[in-house]
């Protein structure tokens, strides 16, 4: 095998935990992927990736923090921009007249929006875990089994909130996993991309970073109101809490692992 075949299977096989996982929890029996503690646990998770993942790795591709405040939100804005104001995704369907019609016509956007923005930000989380693996394995075999370890531990919890997420966006749960199958090629162009173009993939990887955190950030806060607003007036703080923080713990030990891995 030459190198960009590695470079690629390893990629392949970073991916297939992560989907596992997520058809494992989607397709079983009594699955219920739009519930409120699977929805929570995905929140917990897209937190705990922005936080403990990519504005650390921001930091250290930026190693300014103006500079990275500025990036975050900017791209921040910019998934607001595309959930309130862009005309491009969850257009109504026309011919409803009257207030009742306008919120049946609005109902649907939102939740497509930001379905849009939570695979765009996998897509770029992707292929910055493919631009780590492929670099990774051009230092050498043993730093690169490290590496595509370490992504294929942390895309296990990831990739199960990214298809909760997407069910609870109206989209079926076959259709969620096929979407976050196309997302999770972006190892695949990250490897091949820094595999061939490392100089312009290290100077274009701190606006990656910036976008995939601020379009998960976003959608983790889109969902807040609905989830822990609903839970502490019904006095079930504790039952959303527990998934919440199970999602950041794992994400937590995901890091741990690499630590002790590298």
């Amino acid at each position: 095998m030459t190198g960009i075949d590695v470079v690629l299977t390893a990629c392949l096989l970073a991916n297939a935990a992560g989907l596992g996982a997520a058809a494992f929890v989607l397709l079983r029996p009594r699955a219920q992927p739009t519930g409120p503690r699977l929805l929570s646990f995905a929140m917990g998770v897209l937190v705990g990736t922005v936080l403990l993942d990519l504005l650390p790795h921001l930091w250290e591709a930026t190693g300014s923090f103006v500079t990275l405040t500025a990036l975050f939100a900017v791209a921040l804005l910019g998934s607001w921009w595309l959930d309130r104001v862009c005309p491009c995704v969850g257009h109504p369907h026309a011919g409803r007249s009257g207030s009742a019609g306008h919120a049946a016509q609005d109902a649907p956007v939102a939740p497509a929006r930001r379905g849009v923005l939570l695979w765009v930000g996998d897509f770029v989380h992707s292929v910055v875990d493919g631009a780590v693996i492929g670099g990774a394995l051009a230092l050498g075999v043993v730093p690169g089994s490290v590496a595509t370890m370490a992504v294929a531990i942390h895309e296990v919890p990831r990739r199960i909130a990214v298809v909760t997420l997407l069910v609870r966006a109206g989209h079926h749960p076959l259709r969620a996993l096929l979407i976050t199958l196309g997302t999770g090629t972006g190892t695949l162009v990250g490897g091949a991309l820094v595999w061939w173009w490392a100089p312009a993939v290290s100077l274009l990887m701190p606006v990656a970073l910036a976008v995939a955190a601020a379009a998960m950030f976003y959608v983790a806060l889109a969902h807040s109101p609905s989830l822990f607003g609903a839970a502490w007036r019904q006095r079930l703080a504790v039952e959303r809490a527990l998934p919440f923080s199970a999602g950041l713990l794992l994400i937590h030990l995901s890091h741990h692992v690499h630590e002790l891995l590298g």
